[in-house]
């Protein structure tokens, strides 16, 4: 065999799980570092960090739940408004999409039901249900009320900055479906 066949192939075979456990490495560390800067933010909350949380997968029956591949992230857990919330980093494939996802606790039974896709009310809700949700609710929010708690979710990486302003959302429209008839 040529010499320099031979030193290629020994670097490669050297130099490739090389750069795999950097790579793995480097991941490992900025989940660290992702877990270490929730827990700064939950701790005066009283809130809790869940971190993977896999037990919400599979948990509600509508895209991107549904999605062939989830994976759940950066879950945090607590009381809000005197109801046990949640917020996590919901990951899907194919194709490869973010969502923040938030629940808030119900206090009565109420049926399942799609409120918001995407922003837009449905149309069930009415004319003046849809403008009241539509005037509260942040852009690309879709709301489903299924299990016990009222579930948002809106495209992208979760912002805990804008957490409690979502959060007040839910817990509005919690509240105005428990007083239903």
């Amino acid at each position: 065999m040529n010499e320099t066949l031979v030193l290629l192939l020994l670097v490669a075979v050297v130099a490739v799980p090389a750069l795999l456990l950097a790579r793995s490495r480097r991941r490992l560390g900025s989940a660290v570092r992702r877990t270490e800067r929730l827990e700064v933010w939950a701790a005066p909350r009283g809130w809790r960090v869940l971190g993977a949380a896999p037990e919400v997968l599979g948990r509600w029956q509508c895209p991107p739940f549904a999605a062939p591949e989830r994976e759940v992230e950066d879950a945090v857990a607590g009381e809000y408004r005197g109801r046990e919330a949640t917020s996590f980093r919901l990951g899907t494939a194919p194709p490869r999409e973010v969502a923040h996802v938030l629940t808030v606790e119900l206090h009565a039974a109420v049926p399942v039901a799609q409120m918001m896709t995407g922003g837009v009310p449905a149309e069930e809700l009415g004319a003046e249900g849809g403008a009241w949700l539509g005037e509260r609710a942040p852009t690309g929010l879709s709301l489903r009320v299924e299990r016990g708690v009222v579930l948002g979710w809106l495209p992208g990486e979760p912002l805990l900055t804008e957490l409690d302003r979502y959060l007040d959302v839910l817990v509005d429209v919690a509240e105005r479906l428990e007083r239903l008839p």
